[in-house]
């Protein structure tokens, strides 16, 4: 062969492998930013850092990248609707099934940071960089529910956590726990909340809003730092758990009745009691199970994973998830989510903690990994008590 065929060919290969590379970089997703999964549980939905949005067949497993130009924390699938959510980087609010269908389009005055919408398509909720929410119909016109703070969301590095219950009756929020006061009653109350600043701007920590009055039902205290909630889709029970490794749940027939969850190694912490602080006998750990290693009781987030049965605790920097069943503080099982690839719980990614989504009504899990753009999905067995990983993408 002659040397300018030589060069030809070096010259090809080289095109080639530049392609190749660009095709990938193309194609690749940045890591996931936000997650949803449809109530079926046969689509996930992403929004990645890169601004790429995709659409995942959890049972053909295969994807379809929706957008390339989509708002990195707007991935929402509608409740019992084949329809999803999601914001362009022009503020449009698109809500299509998942054939391509479009059911609803409007455009916002500012990007979401989280949102959530009615089964019917009529009322749109929404929370901004300041941690405000706001409901939206379908006429237009808008409502402030809680005022935004423009220091929240950057001087905590963590979403505003919304979430709603299946009769659309609850949302439940959810952003830094109020640290403990040195004075009963410890906590603010709703009005004091009110007072401190305009329509209850410096709510920052787990609330139960009520639909129908738009206004804050409870303050749901005893949390202390980045707090993750979310309520039960029968809107039964409220679970929250934070970075500090507190643990609480609520009835929101009781909410003024706050309960701990079990610390997996320590287990509950009893108020007030008698006995001096670090006495053990603070603590109860009569219903305890053997742990594992690896487990951590600072948290990123809590899903439910089976209707409003059983839900999980995922530990930050921790590739284990605790399950517990509602209306007990205790864990009932812990599961190993697998060592590799690293998952979205690594790294304190409290601004990425909406990268791990459920369906509880088919109890699939999906979630992001700390770096790359794949998904990690499993399927959880109400009757064996398992949670099986079924599809990796790396």
């Amino acid at each position: 062969m002659s040397k300018f065929n030589l060069r030809a060919l070096f010259l090809f290969g080289v095109a080639l492998a530049a392609g190749f590379s660009l095709w990938a970089f193309y194609n690749s997703p940045g890591p996931i930013m936000s997650a949803s999964v449809s109530s079926s549980g046969a689509f996930a939905l992403t929004a990645h850092k890169d601004q790429k949005l995709i659409l995942w067949d959890l049972k053909a497993h295969n994807r379809k990248i929706i957008s390339r130009e989509a708002n990195i924390y707007s991935a929402y699938f509608i409740k019992n609707r084949d329809v999803f959510l999601w914001q362009d980087l022009d503020n449009v609010v698109t809500g299509q099934t998942t054939n391509g269908v479009t059911q609803t389009a409007f455009e916002l005055d500012k990007p979401t940071y989280g949102h959530l919408m009615t089964q019917d398509l009529s009322t749109y909720y929404y929370s901004d960089i300041g941690w405000g929410i706001f409901r939206r119909l379908k006429d237009g016109s808008t409502e402030t529910i809680k005022a935004t703070d423009g220091r929240a969301f950057l001087g905590y590095r963590k979403l505003f956590n919304l979430s709603m219950d299946d009769s659309e009756r609850w949302i439940v929020s959810a952003g830094s726990g109020e640290p403990k006061g040195f004075e009963p009653p410890y906590y603010r109350s709703i009005q004091e909340v009110l007072d401190q600043g305009e329509d209850f701007q410096h709510m920052y920590g787990v609330a139960l809003w009520n639909l129908e009055t738009r206004q804050p039902a409870a303050k749901l205290d005893g949390n202390s730092s980045k707090t993750h909630a979310t309520i039960s889709p029968d809107g039964q029970w409220i679970v929250s758990a934070d970075e500090a490794g507190i643990g609480l749940f609520w009835n929101t027939e009781q909410p003024e009745t706050r309960k701990r969850l079990a610390r997996y190694h320590s287990g509950i912490y009893l108020e007030n009691t008698p006995f001096e602080m670090g006495d053990p006998r603070n603590w109860d750990k009569s219903g305890l199970i053997d742990d594992s290693t690896g487990l951590n009781t600072f948290t990123i987030a809590v899903a439910f994973i089976h209707n409003s049965e059983y839900y999980l605790r995922f530990g930050n920097n921790s590739h284990m998830a605790a399950l517990f069943k509602t209306g007990s503080p205790w864990p009932v099982k812990y599961f190993d989510l697998g060592e590799s690839p690293r998952l979205v719980t690594y790294g304190s990614n409290y601004d990425r903690n909406t990268a791990i989504a459920t369906s509880p009504e088919a109890g699939i899990l999906a979630m992001g990994h700390q770096s790359g753009g794949g998904i990690s999905v499993y399927q959880f067995d109400p009757d064996e008590l398992t949670l099986e990983r079924v599809w990796v993408v790396e």
